[in-house]
């Protein structure tokens, strides 16, 4: 008896909502698992097809918070979500494997579980949170340890354009460019938009979208590690997106659209101005990680 993991890729940060919100979007990546022999892994490149894979090693995290060893499988992997993008290749690796554990042992584990354990090995909880839920989360970590998740139903009228370049920005690379200290008027700033923001995505409320997502925290910062950025956000805006932000550390942007027609003429415009760019218009997942059981 086999398993397939479904995870969809996600958007941390939103902009306004840096290292605390993110969204899960219609664009999924397939995990297959089965006991086996051996371990086998494939549909990733060879130098991860071995106990370094991070879909094996969240696999074997998840055994281990339950006192069990891990045992031989194959897992066949097809995931389209871009690397270092992000849009959360990791995070759904980690997810992939943490439910395959579950399943493949005949373990029920709640999301809130299975979302602290995946926080435990990506670090924190913005990305791994909405892969699990689906829709738009909000987390942060108290002082208990465990992530506190809140989860926000996305108005289903909002189109995402995707805008992915042919390029990569590391996580590491991105958060050094960030400050580590920010002017009270700045986390005033922040805490008010990011309250009106997720209310915005929820109700759909474009004016509302528009006013509040405006972040000074880190994309003034980061957008100088995307070349095509200013460009883009020119594009975007010109063609009738409410807001534009820079999908988790980069390089892939996203514009929010409440017109379907408008959002598909935005996504030919911007790929007839980049042929090379990846450009997809996508969806907000409601759903989070599916599980079935062959």
């Amino acid at each position: 008896m086999g398993v397939r993991i479904t995870v969809p890729a996600t958007s941390a940060n939103i902009g306004i909502g840096y290292d605390c919100l993110g969204m899960a979007m219609t664009l999924h990546a397939t995990f297959d698992f089965a006991r086996a022999d051996a371990l086998r892994i494939t549909g990733c490149p060879e130098e991860f097809q071995n106990e370094r894979n991070l879909v094996y090693r969240s696999f074997a995290l998840a055994l281990a918070h339950w006192g069990e060893e891990p045992f031989p499988i194959a897992i066949d992997m097809d995931c389209p979500i871009p690397i270092a993008r992000g849009l959360g290749s990791s995070s759904a690796c980690t997810v992939a494997g943490i439910m395959g554990a579950a399943s493949l042992t005949g373990r029920i584990i709640r999301r809130d579980e299975a979302v602290a354990i995946a926080t435990e090995m990506e670090g924190h909880p913005d990305n791994v949170a909405p892969a699990i839920m689906g829709s738009l989360v909000c987390s942060f970590m108290p002082e208990s340890g465990v992530p506190e998740c809140i989860r926000y139903e996305v108005n289903r009228k909002l189109h995402f354009v995707t805008v992915v370049p042919p390029y990569e920005v590391h996580t590491a690379d991105a958060r050094k460019v960030v400050p580590t200290k920010v002017d009270l008027s700045t986390a005033v700033w922040q805490m008010g938009r990011i309250s009106g923001l997720t209310r915005g995505l929820e109700s759909g409320d474009a004016a509302l979208i528009s006013s509040a997502c405006h972040d000074r925290l880190q994309e003034p910062f980061r957008k100088a590690l995307i070349p095509d950025y200013q460009d883009i956000h020119d594009t975007c805006m010109d063609g009738g997106a409410l807001a534009m932000w820079i999908s988790g550390s980069g390089s892939t942007m996203m514009a929010a659209i409440d017109d379907g027609l408008v959002a598909e003429s935005l996504r030919a415009r911007i790929k007839a101005m980049h042929p090379d760019f990846d450009v997809t218009v996508l969806d907000c997942d409601p759903h989070g990680v599916r599980i079935e059981m062959d």
